[in-house]
């Protein structure tokens, strides 16, 4: 349904459009399921307020509203039109947030309303590219403040913003060498010379005047509000004692460009254009300079150029360019004034004969005339053609960048320009850098060429920590370059192309996914997209609102459907998962995730300890995601533990609340204060070596552990999990469930432990991938009829015995191991297991230390720290880690180490034996001996079986006692504690003995 853009001259409907827009993509609101846009009406509830207007979803997920229709609902069920305090009220944040944002609103409004009542609207398609710059008046097309600037009067606009074009001088300021740290080419003299031309000596006689001189005191230039701004507050003590002299106004004239701190040079367009601090509240942010990208700017622009420079492809078919930042200043780095006093300069754009410069943004606007910007290009070329050299010119060279070099770029539409010969796109400029160029630590293409960031400013120093350039996975970046080029750059244009011009949106983003993969392949990039993710369902972009809001970090993004890559399976762009036969689509787990959010008050950085126990594997897992999503620490608990024994986990872990198969959760006394901080999943360690212990990992590391996980086992891609076993344990929830949504697919848990049924299941699942507990995989490898085999199979949580590794692999065609812990997760993985004890190459986000020629203990470095494993293993050339044995299991008998896997698959080897299990006994004369459990098919003589021993042991392997039970107790996933079964032996507790021989 097309769309009527709103008036300019109404900016009040704009202001209300944008924020409705933004609360429903932002997931602040319910929307009806019944009334979802299809029918050209959307209607939604914040609150206990309801609201509609027409409109509907673009791509993205991106809401389209038109706001002659928002309507809100009163008390007694009567629509009148909505206002924006009846939207602002209901929102879920504090008071002080809500006010806050109502104000920068209603100064939008009244800006806006300033603007069209004292301002003629320019000719912009005749304008030059400064003045161009400063008059893209619209502002931030999704941010609904986007024309507020907290601190800024109305005379203050009509002399320094960018719409009114007024030129002004810089004020410049002279601070005291030990409180400003420079990055001027060509030492300061020179570079300050040039930049002032004869005000330099007028300066410097200012200087003197006032006592000092260039001796003590560099130049630091000032915008002229921010001058006054801080010679009223914390400026003031430096003045009066001199550590800063104010010199008045010099140099050049400037007037703003659209970002309102960065300025243009109207003596000479070719000359740099400078950004400045100001202490000004625009749209989402303070802008202020943050002090830990300045100085470093300059090394950073030259390394992109750099990079530029030498990619033909970059420098030859697409002419990109950057401007570089190639000076910077900064006064007082970690003091009082820290971020308002600084400056970067940066080139401006140099064309060649018969060029023209627009800046990106401008290509989704409309002039005064109704027409969009591009109206007379796209008549004069055509919508297809043109639009295809934009994606050419401007999408591909940013895009790239990412894929080829490992370099992300915030490329939003104030940040690129466009090069066009009479409205035909040739080539982009990119500018910006400082505060939001990215690079992964182990994706850039060329490490080697990064620059030194942490000798030019400290903070830099030290592992990727995604705070500043570096980011610690190529995921990251990708979010980077998709939230900025695509969901809140380009998807602009395409919405107003499709209303204006007819174009087909989802056909276009679809064909863009297309050319995105085809230029991969084109260059041979096709492993590095893979590591991007970008083919999921869902993307992760920033929600400015939510962040305007101050809510928890958590709420602060926002996966969005994929438009680039649309999945079949699901209208609503997210993949599917089937519980028990029962397909659950994205828009029904949506519900129930929000349902939980919203009942249950969970709190992300609270620092509160929730657990829950839901018998509904569904609701369990909507419980589970929403704990995820908002950043909340979780403890889920297994489904068969009985009400009292939750309650007493829940307590042992330290929980705060617990939620028993509903959402009102009950409060636990004894619990400690919460401690705020990033939410954690809570996990029980298995206790085989000791009594279990709580594990806390932060969700992040969870996350990191996925992308770790997802990028370097490729081998299950195209498969479909099938969880057969706990989602309320890491094995099932992170390996099974959440990796299986990584890699797009649609995951199948089942929750039934009947192998026949299981086998079914399996019969009908494409190319199935089966997660479940060792034993469960050996009895279903024993009932598969001859000749059949399973897809594929993962074994984890203990070494397979022998005969069980046998009949196993025998019966699985692709048969996978990993091996972890609650403390670090998934630490290694086998993409092809033929050997038992193989249990996997370590992935790339841990550094795993085990022996060389000896056993050793098997230790990881992670970002948790370094974590003692307790078992023994040893490290092939290949890099393959073998495991050998629980350190605390090895028998020591006279010195020598019994490992009890090596007695183990010795007598499961026998004829008639089913399972066994080794364990030390205490022995006066050796110190420890082997004592055995065994399972048997008949009964089994332990002299018969002791005799099998000696044909293939060593005389201190073989067991001193061998004892004949029923059953060897195993953990449900599959291990065997050694210590229980030691303690319940001495203790007399087996039971179901039927035979005992001591040698």
């Amino acid at each position: 349904m097309p769309l009527p853009l709103e008036p300019r001259r109404w900016p009040e409907e704009r202001v209300l459009r944008q924020l409705a827009e933004a609360i429903l993509f932002e997931g602040l609101a319910d929307i009806d399921a019944a009334r979802d846009g299809a029918s050209g009406e959307l209607e939604w509830r914040v609150g206990a307020r309801r609201f509609r207007a027409a409109g509907a979803i673009g791509p993205f997920g991106r809401p389209r509203l038109d706001p002659s229709t928002l309507e809100m609902a009163e008390a007694e069920g009567a629509w009148r039109p909505a206002d924006l305090a009846g939207l602002v009220d209901v929102l879920p944040a504090l008071p002080e947030h809500r006010e806050r944002l109502l104000a920068e609103l209603q100064q939008t409004i009244e800006l806006c309303r300033w603007n069209s009542e004292n301002l003629s609207p320019p000719d912009r398609r005749t304008l030059s590219f400064a003045a161009l710059d400063g008059a893209v008046s619209e502002g931030h097309p999704y941010h609904p403040c986007f024309k507020a600037r907290t601190g800024f009067t109305l005379a203050d606009h009509r002399r320094y913003g960018p719409e009114c074009a007024q030129p002004f001088r810089l004020e410049w300021l002279a601070i005291r060498r030990d409180a400003i740290a420079l990055s001027l080419p060509g030492g300061e003299a020179a570079f300050y010379r040039a930049e002032l031309g004869g005000d330099w000596d007028v300066l410097a006689r200012r200087l003197a005047e006032a006592g000092h001189s260039f001796e003590t005191h560099a130049l630091l230039p000032v915008h002229p509000w921010q001058t006054r701004w801080l010679e009223e507050g914390a400026l003031r003590p430096w003045l009066a004692e001199g550590r800063a002299v104010a010199l008045g106004a010099a140099g050049a004239r400037y007037c703003a460009s659209q970002s309102l701190r960065t300025l243009h040079n109207l003596n000479d367009p070719r000359a740099a254009s400078v950004k400045l601090a100001l202490s000004v509240v625009s749209t989402s942010s303070l802008r202020t300079l943050d002090p830990h990208f300045v100085l470093t700017g300059p090394a950073l622009s030259d390394w992109l150029a750099g990079i530029v420079a030498d990619d033909p492809l970059l420098r030859g078919r697409y002419r990109m360019d950057v401007l570089r930042e190639y000076a910077a200043a900064l006064a007082d780095r970690d003091g009082p004034l820290k971020g308002q006093l600084g400056a970067i300069w940066r080139e401006s754009p140099v064309l060649s004969p018969g060029e023209s410069a627009v800046p990106f943004n401008v290509l989704a606007t409309r002039e005064a005339d109704g027409d969009a910007f591009v109206a007379a290009w796209l008549a004069r070329y055509g919508l297809e053609a043109w639009l295809d050299r934009l994606v050419e010119v401007a999408v591909l060279p940013v895009w790239h960048l990412l894929v080829a070099h490992g370099v992300a770029l915030e490329a939003h539409g104030q940040n690129m320009i466009l090069v066009h010969r009479q409205g035909w796109p040739e080539r982009v400029i990119l500018r910006d850098f400082h505060e939001s160029a990215e690079y992964a630590v182990d994706f850039v293409s060329n490490p080697t060429r990064v620059p030194d960031f942490g000798a030019i400013d400290p903070a830099h120093a030290g592992p990727a920590d995604d705070r500043f350039h570096a980011m610690r996975s190529a995921s990251v970046l990708a979010e980077l370059v998709t939230d900025s080029l695509f969901v809140f750059n380009l998807c602009e244009v395409t919405h107003l192309l499709a209303q204006r011009h007819g174009l087909d949106e989802a056909d276009f983003w679809r064909h863009l996914g297309a050319r995105l993969r085809r230029h991969a392949a084109e260059h041979g990039l096709e492993d590095r997209l893979a590591r991007l993710r970008i083919d999921e369902s869902r993307l992760r972009v920033e929600a400015l609102l939510s962040r305007k809001l101050g809510l928890d970090e958590s709420r602060c993004s926002r996966l969005v459907p994929n438009a680039l890559f649309p999945h079949p399976k699901d209208p609503s762009g997210d993949f599917m998962i089937e519980i028990d036969g029962r397909t659950i689509g994205a828009d029904e787990m949506e519900a129930a995730i929000r349902r939980v959010e919203g009942q249950a008050r969970l709190r992300g950085g609270s620092g509160e300890r929730v657990a829950a126990r839901f018998r509904d594997t569904a609701q369990s897992l909507a419980f589970i995601l929403a704990a995820r999503r908002l950043g909340a620490t979780l403890l889920p608990i297994h489904p068969a533990l009985p009400d009292e024994g939750a309650r007493r986990l829940a307590e042992r872990a330290g929980c705060h609340r617990l939620f028993l198969d509903a959402l009102d959760g009950e409060v636990l006394a004894g619990a400690p204060p919460p401690v705020p901080g990033e939410g954690q999943l809570l996990q029980m360690s298995s206790g085989t070596t000791g009594e279990p212990k709580c594990i806390a990992r932060p969700w992040s590391a969870v996350e990191r552990e996925i992308e770790s996980y997802v990028a370097t086992f490729t081998e299950p891609d195209g498969m479909t999990p099938v969880i057969a076993c706990p989602i309320t344990h890491s094995y099932g929830l992170i390996c099974g469930l959440l990796v299986g949504l990584r890699r797009g697919r649609a995951p199948v848990i089942v929750d039934t432990t009947n192998p026949k049924y299981l086998l079914r299941r399996l019969r009908e699942i494409e190319r199935p991938l089966l997660y479940t507990s060792p034993a469960l995989l050996h009895t279903l490898a024993r009932l598969l009829p001859e000749g059949e085999q399973i897809h594929a199979a993962m074994v984890s949580g203990t070494l397979l015995p022998a005969p069980w590794f046998a009949a196993i692999r025998a019966r699985v065609r692709h048969l996978f191991q990993q091996y972890g812990c609650s403390e670090a997760g998934c630490i290694a993985v086998n993409p092809d297991l033929r050997r038992a004890d193989a249990i996997g190459y370590p992935l790339p986000h841990h550094r795993v230390r085990a022996g060389a020629e000896a056993p050793a203990e098997i230790v990881v470095d992670g970002e948790g720290g370094t974590i003692l494993t307790a078992d023994l293993g040893y490290l092939q050339p290949d890099g393959m880690l073998v495991f050998v044995s629980r350190k605390d299991d090895t028998i020591n008998v006279s010195g020598l180490n019994v490992y009890p896997g090596e007695v183990e698959d010795v007598v499961m080897a026998m004829p008639g034996i089913t399972d066994a299990v080794a364990f030390a006994r205490a022995d006066p004369f050796a110190g420890e001996r082997v004592t055995l459990l065994f399972s048997a098919e008949a009964p089994v003589p332990p002299r018969a079986l002791q005799d099998w021993c000696r044909r293939w042991l060593a005389g201190h392997q073989v067991p001193v006692e061998a004892v004949q039970v029923t059953a060897i107790p195993r953990q449900a996933n599959g291990k065997i504690s050694r210590r229980e079964v030691a303690e319940r032996y001495r203790s007399g507790l087996m039971g179901d003995i039927l035979a005992e021989a001591v040698a």
